[in-house]
């Protein structure tokens, strides 16, 4: 009696070791979306494929510490919420781009997002359009969310690394390209910004800023709107942020990012 208990004992022990050993081994996946803005002008931009690709990054934290009942209530509080805000914010349209996964930056705790500004290297750039990005950062960080900018000139160990080009080939005067890790926290944002259309007219001052003001939106983790007066309507024509701007961001950083489905009652 004692070996046979002894032999399921030992059997059970090297399962555990062997499950563990497996679950060391399964990479952690990061998703990386194009988030882009056509040319600020009344026509209509037409949104680009958002491509979501799994790599490896071996520095992530485990994805939810919780229980199985605590998470599945933390998700419904969540839903609840974007179900009560849908009205006056546009989450909506980030829920359908990332697979209901609510993608933001962690709290910070005080420590500001980094944020590198590659001035020059394109014919016609002036110094007068790096006051334009820092303007743009200046009216997010005034919305209250917790988040600070810091800019600097060196792009090692940016959070958020900003360049500018001539023009982009397609109808688009901005671009930001996010990447965040399976837990829905953004790890890191770039932003190219444009001088000129891509049928080579020189962007005015105004457009510049706007655009700038619309990128950072992305840069936070806000998706397109489909109101015209918002700054992140695709086309955007203002540099001023709107009620619903400021509460879609508001609302955003008040929510624990990651995945909102329930799972459970998800699978068939």
């Amino acid at each position: 009696m004692r070996r046979s208990l002894l032999g399921v004992l030992t059997l059970g022990l090297l399962v555990l070791i062997l499950a563990d050993r497996i679950s060391q081994r399964l990479p952690r996946r990061e998703m990386r979306s194009q988030l882009v803005q056509g040319t600020n002008d009344s026509r209509a931009a037409t949104p680009a494929p958002q491509p979501s690709v799994g790599v490896t990054h071996g520095a992530d934290l485990p994805v939810r510490s919780a229980t199985p009942t605590v998470d599945r209530l933390a998700r419904l509080a969540t839903r609840q919420q974007l179900t009560r805000e849908a009205a006056t914010t546009y989450l909506d349209s980030l829920m359908l781009s990332t697979d209901s996964v609510v993608r933001r930056w962690p709290d910070r705790y005080g420590s500001p997002l980094k944020v590198a500004l590659v001035e020059g290297g394109v014919n016609g750039y002036a110094p007068r359009m790096a006051g334009f990005m820092r303007d743009a950062l200046d009216r997010w960080e005034n919305t209250a969310i917790g988040l600070r900018f810091e800019t600097v000139h060196d792009t090692t160990g940016a959070d958020v690394v900003v360049r500018w080009i001539d023009h982009f080939d397609i109808d688009r005067a901005g671009q930001t390209d996010l990447t965040w890790d399976q837990a829905g926290r953004v790890r890191r944002a770039t932003i190219s910004l444009a001088l000129r259309t891509n049928t080579g007219t020189l962007l005015a001052d105004p457009a510049l800023l706007a655009v700038a003001v619309h990128e950072v939106g992305h840069a936070l983790g806000l998706p397109h709107s489909g109101d015209t007066t918002d700054v992140m309507f695709p086309a955007t024509r203002t540099s001023t942020l709107s009620d619903r701007d400021r509460r879609t961001v508001g609302v955003l950083y008040r929510l624990p990012p990651g995945p909102v489905r329930d799972l459970l009652a998800d699978t068939p």
